[in-house]
């Protein structure tokens, strides 16, 4: 991130397009992360009379890694249709940011909707 910050703004070559895209995606998979970690605690309470809270949690994150191999190999899928292209890495790292910020927002839903 601290090289993507020696770029200057109108720098468009390859390598400061890719640190910079490389930069947003990490933002973003952190902001994904915190998210999901206080979706976890919110998941982390016993059972009760109206919710399975423990096999409510284990499905939530089996869905999470289903989301993540999904959203790579969606990624990846992206790279091979640019792979001749020199905007190749950064237009994987621009659908990688677009489908975390995506998948963050609806982690904010299970947070709003999670008694």
């Amino acid at each position: 991130m601290a090289q993507a910050q020696d770029c200057k703004a109108d720098d468009y070559s390859p390598i400061c397009t890719d640190m910079r895209a490389q930069a947003a995606y990490e933002q973003a998979d952190g902001d994904l992360n915190t998210v999901y970690q206080q979706v976890l605690k919110r998941l982390s309470q016993p059972r009760n009379e109206y919710i399975d809270y423990p096999a409510l949690k284990t499905k939530f994150t089996a869905a999470q890694r289903q989301w993540v191999r999904f959203r790579d190999s969606e990624c990846d899928a992206w790279y091979g249709v640019n792979q001749a292209g020199t905007g190749r890495n950064a237009d994987q790292m621009t659908c990688l940011l677009k489908r975390t910020q995506q998948r963050t927002q609806q982690l904010q839903e299970w947070q709003a909707y999670l008694p």
